[in-house]
């Protein structure tokens, strides 16, 4: 059974109401304080040890190294495509593992796989995209948690005015159904300080995928009903 969070809202401005709506446009959930400051850095300076490296990643038909450095972490027999990059996770560790349990038991959702990204400043970015990967399960809200510098999110609809939400340390975006939404991290050059965020979704495993592929690589169309004389 999923269960949705809700937010806690109080509002004193007509600006806090319009939030407010255009959030639920959005159909998204912030949760700010899931951890408190002294929590958000102890989780920080543990995260910022793990093995990150620069992926190399395809846009418009060409290979480049972003700025910001990535490691993940899951269940076995996971793998995880984006941008033209194969990310296999990492067994679990304590801390990551500690945060998961913690983020599971907000969300009522359970995670076998997680992406943690690493900005070092401002400079580090992440282009509009969706979430729609074959190896993801469509039916699972993806949960990310910000921990570090304070970095924006625009969301991005054909037709639509973007929207920025910031996402403050120690805080929690539930992204629900974002099929007509794309989101990105822009460049905020001003800021110095470095920010992690973890994305947990649920990957089908290997064996999934690859009998999802066979299924519609060799499907045989349904056969007629023949009629009895």
């Amino acid at each position: 059974m999923r269960v949705f969070v809700k937010a806690m809202f109080h509002y004193k401005s007509i600006a806090q109401v319009d939030k407010l709506f255009a959030m639920s446009s959005l159909n998204i959930t912030y949760i700010p304080n899931f951890y408190s400051q002294e929590e958000s850095i102890e989780m920080f300076t543990k995260l910022s040890k793990c093995p990150f490296k620069q992926p190399i990643i395809k846009v418009w038909r060409k290979f480049y190294r972003p700025l910001r450095k990535s490691c993940s972490y899951g269940d076995m027999n996971l793998e995880y495509e984006y941008s033209g990059h194969y990310e296999l996770p990492l067994p679990w560790n304590g801390t990551v593992l500690k945060i998961k349990s913690d983020v599971e038991k907000k969300t009522g959702i359970e995670y076998n796989f997680v992406l943690l990204n690493f900005y070092e400043s401002g400079h580090a970015k992440i282009g509009a995209y969706k979430d729609d990967k074959p190896s993801l399960d469509q039916s699972v809200d993806i949960t990310t948690l910000s921990l570090g510098a304070c970095r924006d999110m625009i969301f991005s609809k054909k037709g639509c005015k973007p929207v920025r939400q910031a996402l403050e340390a120690g805080s929690l975006l539930l992204m629900h159904d974002q099929k007509e939404w794309t989101h990105a991290i822009p460049s905020q050059p001003c800021l110095k300080e470095p920010r992690i965020n973890l994305t947990f979704r649920r990957v089908w495993s290997s064996l999934q995928q690859s009998l999802d592929e066979m299924e519609r690589d060799y499907s045989i169309p349904p056969c007629k009903h023949l009629r009895r004389e």
